[in-house]
């Protein structure tokens, strides 16, 4: 009987996976949006019935991403079906929000590895030569609409053209690591109303103010700071594995600035709505960004929130 209840559920599952998916593959506005719920079946079933029946549920579900879908069906169906049992999986062993959202990031991101290795060696597409064709041609219409007004494109313009352009490609990992960060959060956030509606024990959310990242990274972050400043290759893998891990640990230096802002609102019983501003107002007004950064630095190396206490 209980064998005869797992796969009832997992073929409706199954089903409610097809539709998701067929409606982000035929149906583009629409399709934006039930992206982030493809995980959601996987992600509920694991929960319910173990990630062994998860890991059935995952190899079901490609024949329905095959027979219905298109090129593309396979590979979403890896990326999301993979990283919803390995949240539910998390989540069932009563893991906290954050070990949910540090796995599920760590899946979707193992899966954009092996979803781009595939495609260089079968299909040879190379999505970094397809950005940079994309910059060439947006570097040869800005070219273009110089020399309309009488204002030829100079060897400056063209240099720093050209040093935009290998930025941003040497900074293709650090794209990689936040669209998977996104894609776990985004389905965390989907997930979580049908979890409570179900009645699933999912933990509470540790509030924002109290996130401390771990010191050490402090030390990382200093360590390759300094790296940076010696004189590297451009290009090369050291180049390219510095430069996205600064990159990223200066996003948590971030974090963790407006964590201590939520914190020393809530220490004087202020609120979070001035934090909240201060948030909105870095998004237009960079520098304030640069001031955070330097506060979660600070907050990080002496300990600025037991001295509040103190």
């Amino acid at each position: 009987m209980k064998n005869a209840r797992v796969l009832t559920e997992g073929a409706v599952q199954l089903a409610i996976f097809t539709v998701l998916l067929l409606l982000s593959l035929y149906m583009p506005v629409f399709g934006m949006v039930t992206t982030f719920f493809l995980a959601v079946p996987f992600l509920l079933f694991t929960m319910r019935h173990t990630y062994k029946n998860g890991l059935f549920l995952l190899a079901a579900s490609f024949i329905p991403s095959v027979w219905f879908g298109s090129l593309f069906s396979v590979p979403m169906t890896l990326m999301f079906a993979t990283s919803g049992v390995v949240m539910g999986h998390v989540w069932r062993k009563k893991g906290g929000t954050y070990a949910v959202l540090l796995v599920g990031t760590l899946s979707f991101l193992l899966s954009m590895i092996i979803i781009y290795a595939a495609s260089v060696l079968f299909f040879d597409i190379h999505i970094g030569k397809q950005i940079e064709e994309m910059m060439q041609q947006s570097f040869q219409s800005a070219q273009a609409v110089l020399e309309q007004f009488g204002q030829p494109a100079n060897e400056q313009f063209e240099k720093t053209m050209k040093q935009t352009m290998d930025v941003v490609l040497d900074l293709l990992p650090t794209a990689f690591i936040f669209a998977a960060a996104f894609f776990a959060w985004m389905t965390q956030r989907a997930a979580l109303p049908i979890l409570k509606r179900l009645n699933v024990p999912i933990g509470d959310w540790q509030p924002f103010r109290e996130l401390v990242l771990p010191k050490s990274l402090l030390w990382y972050y200093l360590a390759v700071m300094v790296l940076l400043f010696f004189p590297i290759e451009q290009g090369s893998f050291l180049y390219v594995a510095l430069l996205n891990l600064f990159q990223i640990l200066q996003l948590l230096m971030t974090i963790q600035g407006f964590s201590f802002i939520f914190y020393w609102m809530h220490h004087k019983k202020m609120g979070r709505k001035g934090a909240i501003v201060i948030f909105v107002l870095s998004l237009f007004f960079p520098f304030l960004l640069h001031l955070v950064r330097i506060l979660g630095i600070i907050d990080l190396g002496f300990d600025l929130r037991k001295r509040l206490n103190d």
